[in-house]
């Protein structure tokens, strides 16, 4: 598997995610609408994140990380019948620990909201409380989903599985907008019915990925083994993956203590730039760490170190020729864009300003985060989870200062501005350690390409701060007509100037996603 493989994946994954992200989109308006910067628009944040904070553990993060290498493995040394073996045994184990993790969770929500969110007054509390009660059994969905995922993945498949989260998001708004239109009901009552929509969305997209994996050749089944060289191995490698993630969890943990103590409406408005930042994360940095470790892990077991090298390298520039100039989009035309996604109900100027804020603090840091999610799987498929727990426990300590000293003079966006600092520091970090570990990596031109883009992505914002203040925007139709005569100015701009300059790989990462678009 060369480039083009590994741009087809990547394309596969980033048309699902952008699916996927634009049902999230239509949520987040639907919730920015019915609550926006309110009490409860905060207690459903919150209470979304608890489940979530796991999640990261038992889901996407610490345990995929440590599965899909020791699945490779299996299935090259010992054939498919015990690799399928190894996969039911965690999943069974799976299941019997997360349906422990959410029945505690449910037991004591309230004294997990306490710790989380101390600075909420009573009312946000209870309701909060409520909320992460309903919510918390999406610990156990996702868990099982995402291991489903992995498993997929590394079978090459892509697209479904990174379609199935829009599923998630399809339960949301159906719940949300069908409560709506059938019943009077308080903001209150709205909030109850987006959670329980969280929970059907979790079904549907853990039931989705069943015929995928039965075409593989599995039969779901109760598989329990407590021994084996294999999940020996993989306990290994998890628990370090989970101190890890248990490190970056308290750094968002702390962003929910520090800013319930803030002004009312701050949580939703982090949450509100944090999500649409996480549009083009999702779609671009999650989409490429989804292909790359597949791929790292084959490469690192075969110790063929200039593939390895040529598909870092092919990774880390485009995904710096996506998430700069969408960076500086957000900087030039940030307010425009929540103005038309968020601006109706009860998002008010005030809830503009505070999410524009936030928004551009976080979108200083987007290239990093994408950056990061492309290094951290050499780590893993180098069988090194230690590493990045150790860097993570400084970045996390680094952070929480940061969110300390910014808060007095930010307020939120003090916190949105420690999280891209923070990302800068991580990145760096974490390509001078993997040079150190791998020192057969390769790792020339990445700079002088990066160069390139912010070259001309510099012009491009210059141009768009000289020339918005001319063209105002009174109604809806006003302000997608000036939008979309940026954006398509900007793609032709952009596109031409970096082919002029010559950056490498564009035209080969371009022509897979036309092809997977059926456009040629």
């Amino acid at each position: 598997m060369g480039n083009k493989s590994l741009a087809k994946n990547i394309g596969s994954m980033s048309i699902a995610v952008t699916i996927s992200r634009v049902f999230g989109l239509i949520r987040d308006m639907m919730i920015a609408g019915y609550f926006g910067a309110s009490y409860v628009a905060d207690a459903f944040q919150v209470g979304y994140q608890i489940p979530n904070l796991l999640r990261k553990l038992f889901g996407e993060g610490a345990l995929s990380a440590a599965f899909i290498p020791i699945y490779n493995e299996i299935e090259v040394k010992q054939g498919r019948k015990e690799q399928i073996d190894f996969a039911l045994n965690i999943f069974s184990l799976l299941t019997l620990l997360l349906t422990f993790l959410t029945a505690i969770g449910m037991i004591f929500a309230p004294l997990i909201v306490r710790l989380l969110a101390p600075g909420f007054e009573e009312a946000s509390y209870a309701l909060t409380v409520k909320l992460t009660r309903i919510m918390f059994p999406y610990l156990f969905l996702i868990g099982l989903s995402s291991t489903f995922i992995s498993i997929l993945n590394s079978h090459n498949y892509f697209f479904i599985p990174g379609l199935s989260s829009a599923l998630l998001n399809v339960g949301m708004i159906l719940f949300l907008g069908l409560f709506s239109l059938l019943y009077q009901s308080t903001i209150e009552e709205k909030a109850i019915a987006l959670s329980y929509g969280m929970i059907f969305g979790g079904v549907l997209q853990t039931i989705i990925n069943l015929p995928l994996l039965k075409r593989i050749g599995y039969n779901l089944r109760v598989n329990l083994n407590l021994k084996g060289r294999a999940l020996t191995e993989l306990w290994r490698r998890f628990i370090p993956g989970v101190i890890g993630m248990a490190i970056r969890e308290i750094n968002l943990a702390a962003d929910l203590i520090i800013a319930s103590f803030l002004i009312s409406g701050s949580i939703a408005a982090l949450q509100y730039g944090n999500r649409l930042m996480q549009l083009p994360l999702g779609i671009i940095g999650v989409s490429t760490s989804s292909a790359v470790l597949p791929l790292f892990s084959r490469y690192t077991a075969t110790k063929e170190w200039d593939k390895l090298s040529e598909s870092l390298r092919f990774s880390v520039v485009t995904t710096s020729y996506l998430m700069i100039p969408i960076s500086f989009l957000i900087i030039g035309l940030g307010k425009d864009i929540i103005r038309l996604l968020f601006m109706r109900g009860a998002f008010d100027a005030y809830a503009l300003d505070m999410t524009y804020k936030a928004l551009v603090c976080y979108s200083l840091g987007l290239v990093f985060y994408s950056l990061t999610r492309t290094i951290i799987p050499l780590f893993y498929a180098n069988k090194d989870t230690r590493t990045p727990v150790k860097i993570s426990a400084i970045i996390v300590a680094t952070n929480i200062i940061l969110n300390i000293i910014l808060m007095q003079f930010l307020q939120h966006s003090g916190l949105a501005l420690a999280t891209s600092i923070s990302s800068l520091l991580h990145y760096i970090i974490l390509i001078k350690v993997i040079r150190r570990k791998i020192p057969q990596i390769s790792l020339s031109k990445i700079a002088h390409n990066i160069v390139k883009i912010l070259i001309i992505s510099s012009l491009l914002l210059t141009f768009i701060l000289l020339t918005n203040q001319y063209f105002t925007a009174e109604s809806i139709l006003q302000l997608i007509a000036k939008l979309t005569t940026y954006f398509v100015f900007s793609a032709l701009f952009y596109y031409g100037g970096t082919y002029l300059l010559k950056v490498e790989y564009i035209a080969q990462f371009t022509d897979s996603i036309w092809k997977r678009l059926k456009i040629r």
